[in-house]
């Protein structure tokens, strides 16, 4: 008797390690999913672009926008230059009253053509825009954006170029004042000869 129940014990813890083993094998390759609150924020932003757009006037026009060279022309009494003897126009450059920004205008290039462009030369500066365009604008120190006391040739530009700021909504014009001439030692060969002299300004926005 006492072996059996021996026995029987023996078998019975047997199976208690096996279900307590088995047991412990779940609990390693079990995993806990916990749920989590979740929330989210948005941000947006409405963006609009700046405008900047210029205009300018001559003596002969009123307040344009001059996107071709044909679309604005400086007036120079130049009938019967001589050698020495300069001409003077004015031009004036605004931004547009729907500009919202401001930025700089800079003088970016000179292209002459006709027969008289090389013994055309000249020089411009930045004057109030209620000036008189004449050499007393070029009297003192004014502020050159071309040339100097010494002129330019009407195929260059300043190097550095000179920025100008101008302001946004068509306030505070700029005034550009020219002195054209032929060269004090032209060649007589151009007696009598022609050019057409174009200058770009460019505007950038700040």
């Amino acid at each position: 008797m006492r072996k059996h129940v021996k026995s029987s014990r023996s078998r019975t813890f047997t199976r208690v390690r096996a279900v307590l083993a088995g047991a412990l094998v779940l609990g390693v390759g079990a995993s806990v999913t916990l749920a989590s609150w979740t929330d989210s924020e948005y941000a947006a932003g409405t963006f609009t672009a700046s405008t900047f757009r210029l205009e300018s006037s001559t003596q002969a026009t009123d307040w344009r926008d001059s996107t071709a060279p044909t679309d604005a022309s400086l007036t120079v009494n130049a009938t019967g230059l001589s050698p020495g003897a300069s001409a003077y126009s004015w031009l004036n450059i605004r931004t547009t009253e729907a500009s919202t920004v401001g930025g700089t205008v800079v003088l970016t290039s000179s292209t002459p053509v006709g027969n008289l462009a090389p013994a055309l030369e000249y020089r411009a500066v930045l004057t109030n825009s209620t000036s008189v365009c004449d050499a007393t604008a070029f009297s003192g120190t004014p502020t050159y954006i071309a040339g100097s006391s010494t002129y330019l040739p009407v195929t260059a530009v300043a190097a550095p170029a000179v920025a100008t700021p101008v302001a946004a909504a068509g306030t505070n014009p700029l005034r550009y004042c020219f002195d054209i001439r032929i060269k004090t030692d032209a060649n007589n060969s151009f007696q009598g000869k022609s050019a057409t002299v174009t200058w770009l300004f460019t505007g950038t926005s700040n």
